[in-house]
This record gives C-alpha cells, sequence and structure tokens, in this order.
C-alpha cells in the first residue's frame, strides 16, 4: 500500500533523511518562477484553443495523455477528489500534520497545515479529503488493463520528438513531489543536452542570479557587487 504502516513513533508522512518546504511557501516559489518576461500565463482556456497560435521549438505538456491524442484509444480512468476546508478555534487540530482513516469514515485522510509550515497562530485550519470517481484527475488507476491502453498512447507520444510529456496526466504514473522535480530537470536536462545533476546546477544558478538582478539591479556601470553591496547581502537576497 502507499500508506506505510509504521512501528515506531515517526510521525512524519515521509521518512526521508532531508524534508524542506519552501521558506515563504509554494505560492510565493511558483511566483519567483514565472516572473519572467520570457513567460506568457494564459488562464481559462482550452489547450486546443491556443496551440496553433504558439510557435514552440519544444512542448513541455504536462496534461492526460489521452486528452491530447483526442480519446484515440479511449479515456485512461483516475481517482479524484474532493477537498473540504475547516478553521478552528484551538492552536492544534489533530496530534499528527496527516491522519489517514482507511475504513469508516467517507474522508481518508485529514491534514493540518501548521504542523507543515510551522506557523504559529491561535487558530488552526484543516482539510478532509473526500474520495471520489469523477472530477478533476489526480491519481491514476495502476490496473493491467489501463496500463495496456497507457501503452498505446505511449507509442504515439514517442512519436511526437518535439513534444515531452512530463508529469502524473502526462506519463499517467503516481509521482511524489521529489520524483516529479526529478522528472522535470531530466527533461530539462534532455533538451538541453545536460546530465540531470547538470541541469539541477543550472537551475540553480539561474536563479541564483535571478534573485540577486531583482534585489541589486545593475546597468552598464556596474559590476556584480559593485554598488556598494557587500557579498553577505547578495547571499540573504537568493
Amino acid at each position: 500500500a502507499r500508506v506505510p504502516t509504521r512501528t515506531n513513533r515517526d510521525d512524519r508522512y515521509f521518512t526521508d533523511v532531508y524534508q524542506a518546504m519552501p521558506k515563504q511557501g509554494f505560492t510565493k516559489m511558483f511566483e519567483k518562477m514565472l516572473d519572467s518576461p520570457n513567460i506568457k500565463i494564459l488562464l481559462n482556456c482550452d489547450y486546443r484553443e491556443i496551440v496553433k497560435q504558439i510557435q514552440f521549438r519544444e512542448m513541455i505538456y504536462t496534461g492526460p495523455i489521452d486528452s491530447f491524442f483526442d480519446y484515440q484509444y479511449g479515456k485512461l480512468p483516475y481517482r479524484s477528489l474532493e477537498f473540504k476546508h475547516e478553521t478552528h478555534d484551538t492552536e492544534t487540530f489533530q496530534p499528527a500534520p496527516v491522519v489517514n482513516y482507511p475504513n469508516d469514515q467517507p474522508y481518508t485522510r485529514v491534514t493540518e497545515f501548521k504542523y507543515l509550515t510551522g506557523q504559529e497562530h491561535k487558530k488552526t485550519s484543516v482539510v478532509y479529503e473526500y474520495p471520489r470517481a469523477t472530477g478533476d484527475p489526480y491519481y491514476p488507476i495502476p490496473r493491467k488493463e489501463n496500463g495496456k491502453v497507457y501503452d498505446k498512447y505511449k507509442m504515439l507520444a514517442d512519436a511526437c520528438p518535439d513534444v515531452h510529456f512530463v508529469g502524473r496526466l502526462a506519463t499517467y504514473k503516481y509521482y511524489n513531489m521529489d520524483q516529479i522535480v526529478a522528472q522535470a530537470l531530466t527533461v530539462y536536462g534532455k533538451i538541453a543536452g545536460m546530465k540531470r545533476i547538470e541541469a539541477g546546477a543550472a537551475t540553480a544558478a539561474t536563479a541564483a542570479t535571478a534573485a540577486i538582478n531583482r534585489k541589486f539591479p545593475l546597468n552598464g556601470n556596474y559590476s556584480s557587487n559593485g554598488n556598494g553591496t557587500t557579498n553577505s547581502e547578495i547571499a540573504s537576497a537568493i
């Protein structure tokens, strides 16, 4: 099963030695990632409505692979979720960040975010997760018959060398966050002609440079720290 059985008092969902969250949260992280004049975001539109309007050399597609190919071999099934959010007038609601309910309740788990973020507040927020057979696709259903259908779509995908299928929906596999970051770096490395470790170093260096430039804008009269800024101040901007 995906949810492990524990024989100790470790209340973490994962047991990786190193675990972390973005210092300012995922929203701020994605805002910084998308803060570029080279990136244009189009919301509330279907991929098919715009694909012929956008010129590209390489496309990274993260939507459902069956949808990309107009359901040529039928729809791949997914498990969906419904979320119910609650705020409680208490500092904590449950004894751990995630409590699973595999048997008697209509919901499968309850997550209390304060444990994950380290936030201190007199109130707390929790979310209940209810499994649903319909709705937005969240989890591929790993059955042999579904795998055979996906394999047909995979053959079509392999015949599109300028399109890279990335993520749960596009590869019909379950991934955790660290796994999907690794897959993204692998695909970027493939496009850029790098190994994954080189791609990771390159993206980190690019992010560091962008962070410095945002905090310390340069012009032709200054070097990277020629405006009186110390190296420690530059490091704190990253």
